[in-house]
């Protein structure tokens, strides 16, 4: 055989191979699954929506063969008990944001210009104000920080849903923060300078949470493949993050009949929009076997193309084993928090962090759409770097 019937023989070869692994993840059967999701509601952690969802993805990986368990865990959450916010004696309805600590502050009213991103804060005095910024382009909690970081005793996040509508930090704030409709909220921009009172009133919960894992062996995993199926109050949760849990699902029945499947703990997190609860609940108790990881891969909003790239995070070495040229995948970097691969990278584990950015519809009511075509390209490189990790 000549040099060039050979190779053309070797990249056909290769693009029947591609070929083959697109078709093994099943784009209808994907969609099929992120609809079952979707039809629950918002999945917020501790609700009937979220226990059905978990049931759901239980059901599915157990008609593969896998062995499933449910981890519960406990942790609080704070609910609004009818805040408020008054700015020159006019009442604006308001919602506090889960994760809000639940004080009345009171200073005058500052608005950050422009979309409230982190260079909107520079160089502006805060002190003992009450923040007025609108939401998105960057998580809340971290404007909040920013804000405190400046001095602010409050935010108030002006956002396109109705008010009423809930949101969270995902976090602890270390200041109060309440959120108010952008047909509510408008009215703000003009009254800076005015005396604002915030009082943010809330009740804290228990919340029970359950993980979803699947497993074939009955030894310590080399490898974790996770993402979180919870949602925030008043969203679907298509992208965040049905998106990576079905993902994750569709790559679990790609390798239920692999020899690399006896390696591989198959993860599904609840609590992670409250704060990453079900991850750090099973590093926490999990501390031997999570040490003996070579690896934490972690999917979370892989459904919408915000940055047409898919960012991937975390360990070089890792990071080396995503071919993402021979499955023509465009790659590009993502950021290194606000996930549950954090609680694994903090107890020493190599992880890696698939992500698409921030889409327009990120905790919104809006957030009904994930393309399965870009969460099979995920899997397929997912599964691709297990079989470099795990040969």
């Amino acid at each position: 055989m000549g040099k060039n019937a050979f190779l053309r023989a070797a990249l056909g070869l290769v693009a029947f191979a591609l070929l083959a692994l697109a078709q093994a993840f099943s784009l209808e059967r994907m969609q099929a699954d992120l609809q079952a999701l979707l039809s629950q509601g918002p999945r917020v952690a501790g609700t009937p929506a979220a226990a059905a969802a978990g049931e759901y993805l239980a059901a599915e990986l157990r008609k593969v063969g896998y062995t499933v368990e449910f981890f519960p865990f406990a942790y609080n959450r704070t609910r609004d008990q009818g805040s408020s916010l008054q700015v020159g004696g006019v009442s604006f309805p308001v919602s506090s944001v889960a994760g809000s600590p639940g004080r009345r502050v009171e200073g005058p009213l500052v608005v950050v210009p422009g979309a409230g991103l982190a260079a909107d804060f520079a160089n502006l005095n805060l002190q003992n104000s009450i923040v007025v910024v609108r939401r998105g382009g960057i998580p809340g909690l971290e404007k909040a920080q920013l804000a405190a970081q400046r001095g602010a005793q409050g935010v108030v996040l002006v956002t396109e849903e109705p008010s009423g509508t809930r949101f969270s930090f995902g976090g602890n704030s270390p200041i109060p923060g309440v959120t108010i409709s952008s047909g509510d909220g408008e009215a703000l921009f003009a009254l800076t300078g005015s005396r604002a009172v915030l009082d943010a009133r809330i009740v804290t919960e228990e919340v029970q949470g359950r993980n979803v894992i699947a497993r074939r062996g009955s030894q310590n995993p080399l490898a974790i493949v996770g993402a979180h199926y919870d949602s925030v109050p008043g969203s679907p949760g298509a992208n965040d993050n049905a998106s990576g849990a079905v993902t994750v699902l569709e790559l679990a029945r790609q390798l239920a009949n692999s020899p690399l499947s006896e390696h591989i703990w198959f993860m599904f997190f609840d609590g992670e929009e409250d704060g990453l609860w079900g991850s750090r609940r099973f590093v926490e108790q999990h501390l031997e076997l999570v040490r003996g990881l070579k690896a934490m891969l972690n999917l979370d909003m892989v459904g919408v193309d915000v940055n047409g790239s898919l960012g991937i995070g975390g360990s070089q070495e890792l990071r080396a084993l995503a071919d993402c040229n021979a499955l023509q995948v465009a790659c590009g970097s993502a950021p290194g928090g606000g996930s549950d691969h954090v609680p694994f990278a903090q107890a020493g584990v190599p992880v890696l962090f698939f992500f698409r950015g921030l889409d327009p519809n990120y905790h919104r009511p809006t957030d009904t759409v994930a393309d399965p075509v870009l969460m099979a390209q995920t899997g397929q490189l997912v599964q691709g770097i297990l079989q470099r990790l795990l040969r």
